[in-house]
């Protein structure tokens, strides 16, 4: 995980004997610290009755804090013993009054329109490090968003994903969506989710929502949007997810477009394309290349400019790769005379769109552009598709010959066992899409 903004260097909060704005919240009833806590500095305070040793125990941050290393911890150790010389033998008598307090500033980038509702995340932060049922028994996807942006704050992934996992919150989130007609998700809920998956080890929701958002695009993505660090953690993925979405949407875009390029070279190559030995056949070559040209222009996929002088910046597509899809399906059959029916470009674009979209469709059973926790958790440098070499040369199986190996449909060259029982298939997709050249034609059907 990615160290959050001030995890490196732990601010140090000042140790005082007030209390914060409301009576304390209390979540541990024989607690033996006051925490109060504000979002900013001069902000509204919410003060909670924890255990130290909890917040301990299951924070690195609070490990860190309130050890006899740092100021805090020893004021806190002072504090107590002077409790306990006071003829206070049991903690849970005390009260909040002259309990030691701690305050605390800053709890991460969350989602959060009212105080109120700040009031509870931290609440339910709380109540998971010390292992108490949250205010909400199922909490939606938000809640558990937020939760993951505390928990990164104050280092303790570890605990709320454990927590998390233990109580099945997502796998009851995807119960209760099962049953509605495929929900219009918002790219915030898409992010939040694939946010929770990272955090708290969801891995079906890591796969299935990165590769949303490759396909789907991001209002993050585009040209001229700077980075906006005052919105919540989840738009911007931590742990380089962010930038690998990125890559894995740029190489599927360029592999899409060298089917375009493929076949409008093969029709300009000069090279007869029309195989019926007719004498139209040369006719039948310029009369495929203009309807072609027409259609990609027509669903704007291809740009006629000329080379004289250009100061054209390069653009690329925006939005659904499905629907960049289903537009190169509709050319149509065109045909020069009745003795070419199956010469126009629909006859040999539609097997290999299928090759591709076996691997893009958000419907099919193949998820392999979208992340694998398994593989980026443990596997990465082999995995990554932003720290891989790109292969030279992709080429159609029916084209490929020798010791090269078959896997999922795809090849690749020199191929090693690898430790994970799925990263070989990822490797031959990734491979796939990052080529730098495509051969299209072995599949070519004329």
């Amino acid at each position: 995980m990615k160290e959050y903004a001030l995890r490196s260097q732990i601010k140090h909060p000042l140790y005082t004997m007030s209390v914060a704005d409301e009576d304390p919240l209390v979540i541990a009833a024989s607690g033996d610290l006051i925490l109060d806590v504000a979002q900013e500095e001069n902000a509204q305070r919410y003060s909670y009755r924890v255990d130290s040793k909890s917040l301990q125990h299951n924070s690195r941050y609070f490990e860190n804090l309130l050890s006899d290393r740092f100021r805090e911890g020893q004021q806190l150790s002072a504090a107590l013993e002077a409790l306990r010389l006071s003829g206070y033998s049991n903690i849970a008598e005390v009260s909040p009054e002259v309990l030691p307090h701690v305050s605390i500033t800053n709890v991460g980038r969350i989602a959060i329109s009212k105080s109120s509702a700040l009031r509870a995340l931290l609440a339910d932060f709380l109540r998971a490090i010390h292992g108490f049922d949250l205010g909400v028994p199922n909490p939606p996807v938000a809640n558990l968003a937020n939760l993951a942006v505390v928990a990164d704050r104050f280092d303790s992934v570890a605990c709320l994903s454990s927590y998390v996992q233990k109580r099945k919150y997502a796998q009851v989130i995807d119960a209760k969506s099962r049953g509605k007609a495929n929900p219009t998700l918002t790219e915030e809920r898409v992010r939040q989710k694939l946010f929770v998956g990272l955090l708290f080890d969801h891995p079906a929701w890591v796969t299935r929502y990165s590769k949303h958002l490759i396909m789907r695009d991001s209002v993050q993505w585009q040209p001229g949007v700077e980075e906006d660090h005052s919105k919540a953690l989840w738009w911007d993925l931590p742990n380089g997810v962010e930038d690998e979405m990125i890559q894995r949407r740029e190489y599927t875009l360029e592999t899409i477009n060298s089917l375009q390029g493929h076949f409008l070279k093969l029709y300009t190559s000069g090279e007869r394309q029309c195989k019926l030995g007719y004498d139209t056949s040369l006719q039948c070559d310029s009369f495929q290349l203009g309807e072609m040209v027409r259609f990609f222009h027509k669903i704007d996929t291809v740009r006629l400019q000329g080379k004289i002088y250009d100061n054209t910046e390069p653009t690329y597509y925006l939005g659904d790769v499905d629907r960049l899809l289903v537009s190169l399906r509709q050319c149509s059959n065109y045909q020069v005379d009745n003795n070419h029916a199956h010469c126009g470009l629909r006859s040999r674009l539609l097997p290999l769109l299928d090759l591709v979209q076996n691997q893009l469709s958000l419907d099919a059973g193949s998820l392999d552009i979208g992340i694998c926790s398994e593989c980026w958790n443990h596997h990465r440098s082999e995995y990554a598709w932003s720290l891989a070499k790109r292969p030279v040369l992709w080429a159609h199986p029916r084209s490929l010959t020798g010791s090269r190996t078959l896997m999922n449909g795809f090849y690749r060259k020199g191929h090693q066992r690898t430790p994970s029982s799925c990263l070989n298939r990822h490797v031959a997709v990734r491979d796939f899409f990052m080529a730098v050249d495509k051969d299209w034609t072995a599949r070519d059907t004329l």
